[in-house]
């Protein structure tokens, strides 16, 4: 049953992580999944403890959490429109408060731990997650042999599937096996067990567990219960479906109650003498955004577990296939080293101060974000929230929701590029529903068109503000989580083989959010078109006083989020009779749109006038949204802009959390420097700190650190490296605008553009020596190496160019390039 791969001298043909010793803590396991059914597989000393997840698994009651505006909130925001434009900025504060408590929560299914309780660790204990393979394994010696367990999550069987080998001792008399138990723990409360015996020695174990039917968040201020259950027998409550079907060679003994080791904890089934154990994993839960019955079809999970159990080579066939169609698609070489077999948190550690290390690990973390979006999303799930597929606690941070104002994008911004637009689709259809959702919320909230969504949202789609009695208007009074959620779609759009056919598709959804700006949109008394009330997505400015404010007119924020929307809409949409009023309230808007304004300090202002930062190193650079992701600030073209951007970040300072250093190495790949990006990829992957307030990094497992684990840091580093290997725009390419000086040779391949083609790229001394274009569908592009103009290539679907590369002398990486200072 080894399945490990085949080891090199530069230690493993596949990426791969790996430890040598049990996991101790959650952010120690290894994430395995298919988009719906998740688990964390620790390794631990006397066997494995799989910490199951279903994406469907939300606090809240049948049919979700009803809640809507006050009735005179339309009201209460135009006194707040009044109160900025009277310079009453406390006022306008006091007058934007949230109409939604709280979101609900994401919340863990239970453990499934499979023990080997005879069995010590000893030395030799080997555990690791094979990227490619997205499996998970430990290895744990015996005498004559050892003991080895593999896990991995069949997409297409919709089924965990957990494997025990034994070896050791070819007489069965002479080595009898293992004593093998599993045992089920969960936080969610335990209406039903029950035990059936099938056919051919199988044995199945169904469990119906209850959801809270409330989660608070924890976040300072919140009072009262933290977790609230439904009243027994209520209808308003909701079920998971747990089915457990097992198969071993040994002697079956009859499951407990309950197990001596751990309260709430229930017996599955243990075996005596075993040598090779089979268990398949399914759950159902009532999809939340269906608004479902309570009750899970508990049947459809058995006949599931049933099926993958009785064929479970063709399932790991089918999922190795599945999983490699994907995950193979794209890569990155950088020709580091490492020793083979180096547990992973030692090669973070030796990355600090060891070049090759550096590059190993570079390598691993880009290969290890693309199979987070891989084995976090896929189509007909939900997007993946803060912590991704993964959560294990009842009240998680942040509740483990979606924050719209920048995480829930960066989790999706490299699916694109990296060639994995299949995992984006659950953000699409997501944000489908939200434009669904937040048309009644448009109307309620501001008497307005089109559809809108605040900064958090959750299973059930919440749209409305969010934070009620503890909120600060900085994060929960800012309508723009709609228009930014577009950015991704319109980047689906423009990298898309089909261009036609998804436009098609989002429009809808842009033309509600476009319309929704449009009456947001405030003439102001400079002439200007503008926001008021409004926000920069969780930062302050102070008033006179010293106050810290959150409440003013006209965030950058705001406007580049209108201007991108209303550009990428009137772009993409058809130019006939039924739009022609919307394309000429479009284009006037956008004509009024003032461009962001630079501050006495060179910066580019956050707000409409250059207003004192009550946090000058916030972690937010809202105001550069334009720069990236959305490029309604192209250094080429506005280097005056650009520059006041490159001073922006200057002046926020080298340090932030995780997710922050990611977005940051993005904007300074879009201003060509390399050598910036260099040292924001050494500070995401350095060993992270738990206890440091704004301090990114990686964690044992190479989950990125915000603190606590957020995965849009992991997602958003591989985003920003692919922005900084190989730009784009609708008809150009640029090959290394931003290469970080530490990275001298390496490879490429698979990479997406906004210009229809894939590029393969090869690199040496910190210059292309061979790129590939394979057009992903007809058309045209401009390909150039810095200042150096490559050629214009023109193709049709499945054609490939090999591009003529400029001598050494006229290239330079890591420099002052795209016109910034």
């Amino acid at each position: 049953m080894d399945r490990r791969p085949a080891r090199r001298g530069r230690a493993l043909l596949m990426p791969h992580l790996e430890h040598d010793r049990p996991a101790s803590t959650w952010l120690e396991a290894w994430p395995v999944g298919d988009g719906r059914l998740g688990a964390v597989c620790w390794g631990l000393a006397d066997g494995e403890k799989l910490s199951l997840n279903d994406d469907r698994a939300w606090s809240g009651p049948v049919g979700g959490p009803r809640h809507t505006a006050p009735a005179d909130h339309p009201q209460r925001v135009l006194a707040a429109r009044r109160a900025v434009l009277d310079d009453d900025a406390a006022r306008a504060d006091a007058l934007m408060q949230p109409v939604v408590p709280h979101t609900q929560a994401y919340v863990p299914v239970g453990e499934l731990l499979v023990r080997t309780p005879g069995l010590s660790a000893g030395e030799g204990l080997r555990r690791g997650l094979d990227l490619a393979t997205a499996t998970a394994w430990t290895h744990r010696p015996r005498p004559g042999g050892g003991v080895r367990h593999e896990t991995f999550v069949a997409a297409r069987a919709g089924a965990l599937v957990h494997e025990v080998g034994v070896t050791g001792g070819e007489d069965p008399g002479e080595d009898p096996g293992e004593d093998v138990e599993v045992v089920f723990t969960s936080p969610l409360p335990l209406r039903s067990a029950e035990l059936r015996r099938a056919g051919g020695g199988a044995v199945e174990w169904r469990a119906l567990l209850e959801l809270p039917l409330d989660v608070r968040p924890w976040s300072p201020g919140q009072e009262g219960e933290a977790v609230r259950w439904a009243p027994p027998g209520s209808p308003a409550t909701r079920l998971v479906a747990v089915v457990v079907r097992a198969l071993a060679d040994g002697r079956t003994a009859d499951a407990a109650d309950d197990a001596d080791d751990a309260d709430d904890a229930v017996l599955v089934a243990r075996w005596s003498g075993a040598r090779r154990v089979r268990l398949v994993v399914a759950v159902e839960v009532p999809e939340p955004l269906a608004h479902a019955p309570g009750t899970p079809d508990v049947d459809a999970a058995a006949r599931r577990a049933r099926a993958a159990l009785q064929a479970v080579e063709r399932v790991r066939a089918a999922h190795l296939a599945d999983h490699g169609a994907l995950f193979g698609r794209a890569g990155l070489e950088l020709g580091g080293r490492c020793a083979p077999g180096t547990p992973t948190d030692e090669l973070v550690h030796r990355a600090v101060d060891d070049e090759d290390a550096h590059r190993a690990l570079a390598e691993l973390v880009v290969a290890h974000a693309r199979y987070l979006l891989v084995t976090g999303s896929r189509p007909g799930t939900l997007p993946m929230t803060l912590q991704g597929l993964w959560n294990a606690e009842l009240r998680p941070p942040w509740s483990s929701n979606y924050t719209t104002n920048v995480n829930l994008q960066m989790a999706y911004w490299p699916a694109q590029a990296w060639a994995l637009p299949e995992c984006a689709e659950p953000l699409l259809a997501f944000t489908e529903r939200l434009a669904a959702e937040g048309a009644r919320a448009a109307r309620e909230m501001y008497d307005a068109p089109g559809w809108v969504t605040h900064h958090n949202s959750d299973g059930w789609a919440q749209t409305r503000s969010v934070g009620g009695g503890w909120a600060d208007p900085s994060w929960s009074a800012w309508p723009f989580g709609g228009a930014w959620l577009c950015a991704n779609l319109v980047d689906a759009v423009e990298h898309a083989a089909d261009p036609a056919a998804v436009a098609a598709r989002v429009l809808p959804v842009l033309e509600g959010a476009a319309r929704f700006c449009l009456a947001w949109l405030v003439r102001l008394p400079d002439g200007t078109l503008g926001t008021a009330p409004s926000t920069s997505p969780e930062n302050r400015w102070l008033d006179a006083g010293g106050t810290a404010r959150a409440v003013t007119a006209s965030s950058t924020c705001d406007l580049e989020l209108t201007r991108g929307l209303l550009q990428a809409w009137s772009r993409l949409a058809p130019d006939e009779p039924a739009t022609a009023r919307l394309r000429e309230d479009v284009r006037e808007a956008l004509a009024g749109l003032p461009r962001p304004r630079t501050g006495a300090r060179g910066q580019l202002l956050e707000w409409h006038e250059d207003l004192p930062e009550a946090e000058p190193e916030h972690r937010h650079t809202s105001h550069l949204v334009g720069l990236y992701p959305l490029g309604t600030l192209d250094p080429r073209a506005e280097p005056d802009l650009a520059a006041a951007a490159a001073r922006t970040l200057e002046l926020r300072g080298p340090e932030s959390t995780g997710w922050a250093l990611a977005w940051r190495t993005a904007l300074w790949a879009r201003l060509g420097r390399g050598d910036v990006v260099g040292d924001l990829v050494r500070r995401c992957l350095r060993p992270a700190v738990d206890d440091a307030a704004q301090a990114g990094g990686l964690y044992p497992n190479l989950f990125s650190a915000h603190p606590p684990f957020q995965v849009d840091g992991n997602l958003g580093f591989a985003a920003g490296v692919a922005e900084a290997l190989v730009g784009s725009t609708a008809e150009r390419v640029d090959l290394l605008p931003a290469l970080p000086p530490q990275w001298p040779r390496g490879r490429v391949h698979g990479l997406r553009t906004r210009a229809g083609v894939e590029v393969d790229l090869t690199w040496e001394g910190g210059r292309p020596t061979r790129a590939r274009l394979r057009h992903l569908r007809a058309g045209t592009v401009h390909v150039a190496v810095g200042a150096s103009a490559c050629g214009t290539f023109t193709g049709g679907p499945g054609e490939e160019h090999d591009v003529p590369l400029p001598a050494p002398a006229a290239h330079r990486t890591g420099t002052h390039q795209g016109g910034t200072p």
